[in-house]
């Protein structure tokens, strides 16, 4: 029974890890990025309305960081999903439980969703999203932004499991 007792909850321990993962990920790379875009863009913005006198702008550059939010959501949940997948398989069932094995886990995913943009090719219909990338050196560039954007995400979701994780299987 205790043997029984310990696969359920370990497999439960996984599933929640992923349930964190894809919703905590996408939500704070969508923060993370309307953060750099209106860090970025708000004194530009800004300037540009002073001079411009362009008063009536403001509502479709509000419309506009909403879908931005809502598309970065939408672009991250694949890569979120995959991430917790692996990092709660090897949190739970090996023991490699730190913030490398998560950001391994990310890089991981990362690289596996610029390599399915690289061999499938969706229809216009379609409402996959996925990178378009050619040759080696952009996809190159893609995985290290990627990387980069994805570290503070990544790192938000392995505090947010530690409960989940910490938790030892009894023998």
């Amino acid at each position: 029974m205790t043997v029984l007792r310990a696969i359920v909850g370990g497999i439960v321990r996984i599933i929640a890890i992923t349930v964190i993962f894809s919703v905590a990920g996408p939500l704070a790379f969508a923060a993370l990025i309307l953060l750099i875009v209106l860090g970025v863009g708000a004194p530009f913005f800004e300037l540009l309305r002073d001079f411009a006198n362009l008063g009536e702008v403001s509502t479709l550059v509000s419309v506009a960081a909403w879908v931005l939010t809502f598309g970065s959501m939408l672009a991250a949940f694949p890569p979120s999903v995959i991430t917790g997948a692996m990092f709660a398989l090897a949190a739970v069932c090996a023991g490699l439980s730190a913030v490398w094995m998560a950001w391994c886990a990310a890089a991981v995913a990362i690289a596996a969703i610029i390599l399915i943009g690289t061999v499938y090719v969706p229809g216009e219909s379609s409402a996959v999203l996925l990178p378009n990338l050619q040759g080696a050196e952009q996809m190159f560039r893609a995985f290290l932004a990627l990387n980069v954007l994805a570290s503070l995400p990544t790192t938000l979701c392995w505090w947010l499991a530690k409960p989940l994780r910490r938790a030892r299987i009894a023998a």
